[in-house]
């Protein structure tokens, strides 16, 4: 007997067994934009894999090694109503610094996303974003300023060039799972937390070879010994 994605549906519906998949695109209303754009700064840094092949794609390599901060936000249809994240992602250390939930996509939420990112980290070097309104505040412009921080924004209509972020929310849904097994926002919070520190802490990351956080820890230059220290100093 042949085996097709009819005979899969229903032997799932049968064992009650429910497949996590991503919601379809939910088209967001922008506002006002309240600064200008600023140019692509993080784009520089993509090169071709290939000079002589171009078609061979762009390596992003180069972009893991300037201190760059990505941010986006993304949706979450909850008993009925709108929900939303907004999180900031360390390019190098593939870590999410920095998130917060809310009933609006504003300026709000993504400067109060940031504002808990630079509560644990230091300042970034570049703040990377989409060209949406949540982001050209003159709150974010300020908090950047404030800490030499440079703005750089994707090209609009071009969300893959925040690809990073993009990548990260649809594997994080998928992980996060159906919404209806969270009996009010306060559980939907919770289980919000619980993914990112299990992101962050436990999964191994395919780029990395090992959790976020393990990766971040590697960078940090390792103490020196008392050992050495006293044999330098003629101990």
């Amino acid at each position: 007997m042949g085996w097709n994605q009819k005979k899969a549906r229903r032997i799932r519906r049968l064992a009650g067994i429910v497949v996590p998949t991503a919601s379809k695109k939910h088209h967001l209303r922008s506002g006002t934009a309240e600064i200008a754009p600023a140019p692509n700064i993080l784009g520089q840094y993509a090169q071709p894999k290939n000079e002589d092949r171009p078609q061979d794609g762009m390596s992003y390599e180069a972009m893991t090694n300037v201190g760059a901060w990505v941010q986006d936000f993304t949706y979450l249809k909850f008993q009925g109503a709108w929900y939303y994240l907004a999180v900031v992602l360390d390019v190098q250390t593939r870590q999410i610094v920095g998130w917060r939930l809310g009933a609006s996509h504003s300026s709000e939420l993504t400067y109060a996303a940031m504002l808990d990112a630079l509560s644990k980290y230091p300042p970034p070097a570049i703040l990377h974003s989409d060209q949406g309104s949540e982001y050209l505040s003159y709150k974010h412009r300020d908090l950047c300023e404030r800490y030499e921080i440079q703005l750089s924004c994707s090209a609009a209509g071009k969300p893959w060039q925040n690809g990073y972020m993009e990548r990260w929310f649809g594997g994080f849904k998928l992980e996060l799972g159906v919404l209806t097994k969270f009996a009010d926002l306060d559980r939907l919070h919770e289980g919000i937390a619980g993914q990112v520190f299990y992101y962050n802490t436990k999964r191994i990351h395919s780029a990395l070879k090992m959790s976020p956080s393990a990766y971040a820890a590697s960078l940090k230059p390792k103490p020196k010994s008392l050992d050495k220290v006293l044999q330098k100093g003629g101990g």
